[in-house]
């Protein structure tokens, strides 16, 4: 029997995980700027404090994953655990035009899911103070672990609890009822391929997909995620105008 439970949040544009255990809460994902408030008003609904929320995992640098992190360690000197070199993604002059465009299609996401406007602005780097590396204990938190998964982005994590076979994969897959995708942008498809046979490798069983929810993933969907993958990466540069002509499309028919 498990020794944790795990918590459901909508967010703004995605799914927020916490993890309960021995009283205390670990955060997977820092979740949009916007949904500190949410998160503190959840766990206040459940008698508990923000003080509870120990740590708070960032496993990549996109809007709705590293937003809220800033935010977390400012107001409430709660610690974060990111993976090493999670704040190259928006560097430079580059990273400075790919903060932008991700704002832009996370927002487009919120618009396709009919949210009303929130304001997910947030730092570009993202304060650090526990790195995690791949198979690294979570403090605090027994029998879960780090496991590095890169591809979707040039950093990426999952969070493992190897005991249970469950796995918190951010959006190395996403979509619901049995219709699973890659997600966007793919940066690294070899890398990815990799990432996806890990989980096979390690028979997961559930996986906590940030879009959206908790699922049951059939191995072969995810073989057949592995075959088909791109050779070259789906990055913003070579497929951005194909993506917003899918949304804008999606948008019109709702």
């Amino acid at each position: 029997m498990s020794n944790f439970k795990i918590h459901e949040i909508q967010g703004y544009i995605q799914t927020i995980y916490l993890v309960e255990q021995n009283d205390s809460f670990l955060m997977l994902d820092g979740g949009c700027a916007s949904d500190v408030e949410k998160v503190k008003n959840y766990l206040e609904s459940l008698g508990k404090s923000i003080k509870d929320l120990r740590l708070v995992i960032v496993t990549h640098a996109h809007p709705d994953h590293s937003g809220g992190a800033n935010k977390f360690s400012r107001l409430y000197n709660i610690p974060i655990a990111a993976p090493e070199n999670l704040n190259d993604w928006y560097k430079g002059i580059a990273g400075f035009v790919k903060y932008w465009v991700d704002l832009l299609l996370a927002y487009m996401v919120a618009i396709k899911k009919t949210k009303r406007f929130e304001n997910m602005l947030f730092e570009r780097h993202t304060h650090i103070d526990i790195t995690l590396y791949d198979g690294d204990a979570i403090k605090g938190f027994e029998g879960w672990s780090a496991l590095t998964c890169p591809g979707h982005t040039n950093v990426d994590l999952s969070i493992v609890n190897l005991n249970d076979k469950i796995a918190y994969i951010a959006d190395n897959l996403v979509g619901t009822d049995e219709k699973f995708f890659r997600p966007y942008p793919i940066s690294k498809p070899s890398e990815y391929k990799k990432s996806l046979q890990r989980y096979l490798d390690l028979d997961i069983k559930k996986f906590l997909l940030a879009h959206y929810s908790e699922q049951k993933v059939s191995k072969e969907r995810i073989k057949f995620l592995i075959e088909s993958a791109p050779d070259t990466p789906r990055v913003h540069r070579n497929t951005l105008g194909a993506i917003f002509i899918h949304l804008l499309k999606s948008i019109l028919k709702r």
